[in-house]
Order: structure tokens, then C-alpha cells, then sequence
């Protein structure tokens, strides 16, 4: 992977991308322009690291067209919240929670929130076999 240096008086902070691997893990690859002598640019340091969910949950949300409420409460689901512990994290009612629970679930094609969890998380994190 080869990078080039910022052009002068452009912005040199950081930049990252998602990348699968064909095992389908996921990584994140984080690079950075470092200084230099002054007058020319400086090397680039770059890290690659194994994705966290939070690097993944926008992905996830929206390879399954979940809204930013959707993914919210499917991260508090995931953390094993109850539909009352949701309710009170977000200071809505236990119905809207429930209404934004069945959305998720059509969306994701599952029907509990087991089955939600192992779905969002077997799928998208743990190594494929048989390749």
C-alpha cells in the first residue's frame, strides 16, 4: 500500500478504512501523516487492528437498513438490556421501545433477540469455514 504526502495547507489528520479479509474478519486500518523537516512532508505511520463493533456498527446498520435509533437500541440489546433498562438508557417508553424491537427484527429477518445478536455478530465478526 503506498500513501502520498498531503499537499501543502491541506488537512494531514488521520484516515480510516474498514477492510475485509478473506476469512471475513473484519480490520481497521487507521494511517496518519507524521511530521517532517520542515518544507517537506514527513512518513506516514499506519496500524491495522482488528474491528471493534463500534468500527462496525455503522456498516451493520446499514447493510440492514436499520435508522440511527434502530442501531442504538440494537447495541443496548447486544449489551443484554432489558426492554425496561433500554427504556430508561434512551428516556423513552417501554412501547417505543418495543415498536423499534419488531422493526429490527423484520429488518434483520429474525425473531428474538438471541437470534439477533448471533446474527449481527456470527455473520459479520467470527471467521467464515470452509474457505
Amino acid at each position: 500500500m503506498l500513501s502520498r504526502p498531503a499537499a501543502p495547507g491541506r488537512d494531514r489528520g488521520a484516515a480510516r478504512v474498514r477492510i475485509r479479509t478473506r476469512d471475513g474478519q473484519w480490520l481497521v486500518v487507521h494511517a496518519s501523516c507524521m511530521d517532517g523537516v520542515p518544507g517537506s512532508p514527513g512518513p506516514t505511520a499506519v496500524v491495522v487492528q482488528p474491528a471493534a463493533g463500534s468500527d462496525m456498527a455503522p456498516v451493520i446498520a446499514e447493510a440492514y437498513g436499520l435508522s440511527a435509533r434502530e442501531l442504538e437500541i440494537t447495541q443496548l440489546i447486544a449489551r443484554g438490556l432489558t426492554t425496561g433498562g433500554i427504556a430508561a438508557e434512551l428516556v423513552i417508553s417501554p412501547h417505543t421501545v418495543r415498536d423499534h424491537v419488531k422493526a429490527v427484527f423484520a429488518k434483520t429477518r429474525v425473531s428474538s433477540r438471541g437470534e439477533l445478536v448471533a446474527k449481527l455478530f456470527a455473520e459479520n465478526y467470527w471467521p467464515r469455514r470452509g474457505r
